[in-house]
């Protein structure tokens, strides 16, 4: 056999007949851009992950007012514990020491609150980025900056917090508002709980039991992280965040609660001496009493605790400093954020940056985006409708690419969708959405193109698959190296398996059972670049059928553009005898010749080379067990193709091997059922008197 490594021109001798695509209900080059896209009418019965019920979004206020509840009566019961202790308190002495405060203690202070705050809002910004919902940074910092600065004064965070946030970003519905806020907090008081402990085992205060807490919390701390970079197959498709997202939530919560300690340290009176280590920790526990006391401003638990830490400590000056502490940290950003609050947001608070634009959750798409996969250079594009790829958008909102968030990687799949689209704008739109989503980006499976220009801008590159392809105009099954392949052939026909391409009425129940069989034989389907079954995904494919008799035993199915068709999934039931497939994909061949189709994929195996270091060799040698390597590409050489070398690229050694590892895992998960993004915002969520944009936004915000 001659194996021949080249690329086929993907310029169209004959433009495919639109009439023949399955998904198209309308002419690709005369659609009406605004009419919505249309399912065939040949899906009778809809998918179960498909038609999945959507949890009801609109959570109102009466739930919100039921989550504070408990928190009202932990504030009265704490005002009852504590009111014996304080009621006899030295007030004028507490006012003094307020009063003694110099300009340059409250100078410096303003300062430490200053830069809490500045972390406060990015903990906004992070949880905006990992949750997709399209807000930009700088109105996550500001509502973020807003909300905690005022329902911290408030109390009754849940309530307050996404009141603010709604108020502040009307993009997003009172449901996402309050999920945000959740998010935020739980986010805080996982980063609170790491720097807590940390704080503990560095400066060892002379405080009893929290060694113990801080390696607990340490413990679950390096559990999540293990979860995230290697979780258990059933768990790889949940949304963990990356490792950089952990990091950062951690890196400000630190910033946040030291700097705030600082400014509680900066605000005692010259009497009291104590450590700054000492009070640091004691502020970091004492404020988590505070938060789980969801009093406002922690008021009760957070001065019981710390004067409890710090016994040594003369109860009056301590609290005097407190109270100071109070008028800096939470009595002026509170009224600098009612301020922003009024003032309210000032227009469309949508990004403009690149991002990923998630589509709906059914594979057919809207007029547009159906015309950008017609006209890729690629059909694998296609795997947009299984929904483990976003749309890559570059600043300008133009689609450039597939995308998906996987592990620590957001992995773009292939080429640029558009063939006039250069590799450095794909590139720059990936590695800009991936810096805003704390992940490391990825090319996957990209040609040799996108890899030379990779490696010009210093991103590393090795082989990562083979694809095989074919011309149909020029296919053959004659000659001495196609001789395995006439073998299978004849067996196939004497058993009496005959192919015919599926009409737009296709036997859905018979490739239910036969998809169903194949599943069974195999231990489950893949994932990620391989497509899975689904009713309404092969719809939206070309469909070739193998029968013996009037039983159906085995199908295929192909991507399609105007470019090229792409082998996908391959299914045979245990009636299936040897070359069923082979005839299957003979008469894919002879179906594409007749449509002047320029090239047949029949996509692409792992490349089997040696690589450089030994994780890769590692990653590798474990990927190749797991994808039946061998006989995938003996299957593949029987039709003496054209060979192409895929690639991946990654901007380090490192992130391309943790990119490898997180394919591979994603890869060989079991598929998840189709959800869209709940929380993705809109600029038309809110009632329209609740905007109150001063100015209208660009056109396409």
């Amino acid at each position: 056999m001659t194996s021949k490594h080249s690329r086929a021109p993907l310029v169209c001798a004959q433009k495919v007949p639109i009439v023949l695509m399955r998904h198209a209900s309308f002419d690709i080059n005369t659609a009406d851009t605004n009419m919505a896209a249309s399912a065939p009418p040949q899906l009778t019965a809809p998918d179960s992950a498909a038609s999945q019920t959507v949890p009801n979004k609109q959570t109102g206020l009466r739930g919100l007012l039921a989550k504070q509840a408990i928190p009202l009566v932990m504030t009265l019961f704490i005002g009852w514990l504590v009111w014996g202790k304080v009621s006899h308190l030295n007030g004028h002495a507490i006012l003094d020491t307020v009063s003694r405060v110099s300009p340059v203690q409250w100078g410096l202070a303003l300062m430490t609150t200053a830069g809490s705050f500045w972390a406060v809002g990015q903990y906004d910004s992070v949880l905006h980025a990992q949750l997709g919902t399209g807000i930009s940074k700088p109105a996550a910092r500001r509502s973020g900056i807003a909300a905690i600065g005022l329902s911290q004064f408030l109390g009754f965070g849940a309530l307050t917090g996404a009141l603010i946030r709604w108020r502040m970003l009307p993009e997003m519905t009172l449901w996402q508002a309050a999920r945000l806020s959740a998010a935020v907090a739980m986010s805080f008081l996982a980063g609170w709980a790491v720097v807590a402990a940390f704080a503990v085992l560095v400066l060892q205060p002379n405080i009893p039991w929290m060694k113990t807490l801080a390696i607990l919390a340490i413990t679950l701390a390096g559990s999540m992280a293990a979860l995230s970079i290697y979780p258990p197959a059933a768990l790889v498709r949940w949304p963990w965040p990356s490792l950089r997202t952990m990091g950062t939530v951690i890196m400000l919560a630190a910033i946040d609660t030291i700097l705030a300690g600082l400014t509680l340290y900066i605000l005692l009176p010259p009497e009291v001496i104590v450590g700054l280590g000492q009070l640091i920790s004691a502020y970091l526990f004492a404020l988590g009493a505070g938060l789980v006391g969801a009093t406002p401003g922690g008021i009760g638990p957070f001065e019981a605790l710390l004067s409890s830490l710090l016994p040594a400590v003369p109860l009056e000056p301590l609290l005097g400093a407190v109270l100071a502490y109070r008028i800096a940290y939470y009595g002026i950003p509170a009224t600098l954020s009612a301020i922003i609050i009024l003032i309210g947001p000032r227009r469309c608070n949508l990004s403009k940056s690149a991002q990923l634009v998630k589509t709906s959750s059914s594979p057919y798409l809207t007029p547009q985006i159906e015309m950008q996969l017609f006209a890729a250079p690629r059909a694998e594009t296609n795997l947009l409708r299984t929904r483990d790829f976003s749309l890559l958008a570059d600043r300008a909102g133009k689609h450039v690419a597939l995308a998906a968030p996987i592990g620590q990687s957001l992995v773009m799949l292939s080429d640029p969708l558009n063939a006039n689209t250069s590799a450095t704008e794909a590139r720059l739109a990936l590695t800009q959405t991936a810096q805003a989503r704390f992940r490391m980006p990825a090319i996957y499976k990209c040609g040799a193109r996108m890899a030379v220009n990779a490696r010009k801008a210093g991103w590393k590159v090795i082989p990562t698959a083979e694809e095989a392809w074919l011309t149909p105009s020029n296919f053959s099954v004659e000659g001495s190296d196609k001789r395995q392949l006439r073998r299978v052939l004849r067996k196939a026909k004497e058993a009496g398996i005959t192919v015919k391409e599926g009409g737009r009425a296709l036997p859905l129940a018979n490739m239910d059972r036969v998809a169903s069989d194949w599943k069974t034989q195999h231990g489950g389907e893949r994932g990620f670049s391989m497509g899975t079954y689904c009713r309404a995904y092969i719809t939206c494919q070309r469909v070739f059928l193998a029968y013996k008799g009037d039983n159906l035993v085995a199908f295929i199915t192909l991507h399609e553009t105007r470019n090229e068709m792409t082998l996908d999934l391959m299914r045979t039931s245990t009636d299936a005898p040897d070359g069923t497939v082979q005839m299957l994909i003979i008469a894919a061949l002879h179906a594409a010749a007749a449509y002047g189709c320029p090239r047949v994929s029949l996509a692409a195996v792992p490349w089997a080379g040696e690589d450089a270091t030994p994780l890769l060799r590692w990653l590798r040698k474990r990927f190749l067990q797991k994808s039946g390597h061998a006989g995938l590409r003996r299957f593949k050489a029987a039709f003496d193709p054209n060979w192409e070398t895929l690639y991946l690229a990654a901007p380090s050694g490192l992130s391309l091997a943790v990119a490898s590892m997180d394919i591979v895992r994603r890869v060989t998960a079991p598929p998840r059922p189709v959800r869209d993004n709940p929380m993705r915002a809109s600029r038309f969520a809110t009632h329209a008197t609740l905007r109150l944009f001063r100015k209208s936004s660009p056109k396409g915000a």
